[in-house]
């Protein structure tokens, strides 16, 4: 999620060391939080969850919400929408509803 939030900032800002700038203060102001990072789990541990995912569009969403299903995350939060498809596995909420 952190490197996902770097890239965001720089798509969006009118040049990259702004973008960049914007990414990193980002990134520290995440990092400061009392959350926890945890790490993709293993290439087996996601063949056994994968079907659970299949309403998932992107397939690049599919190691994300398994390793927040397996670490029993409290829910994933991101922009877009894909993740309310697996709501019913594990919460999707929006950033602006941590502000």
């Amino acid at each position: 999620m952190p490197c996902e939030v770097h890239v965001f900032a720089i798509d969006n800002a009118p040049d990259f060391p702004l973008g960049a700038a914007f990414g990193k203060a980002a990134l520290e102001k995440i990092l400061a939080l009392p959350v926890q990072i945890l790490p993709f789990v293993s290439r087996g541990e996601r063949m056994r969850h994968a079907r659970r995912f299949t309403a998932l569009r992107d397939a690049s969403d599919v190691p994300h919400a398994i390793a927040a299903f397996v670490y029993g995350c409290d829910g994933i939060v991101a922009y877009d929408d894909h993740f309310s498809a697996i709501s019913h596995l594990i919460p999707h909420t929006k950033p602006e509803d941590y502000l």
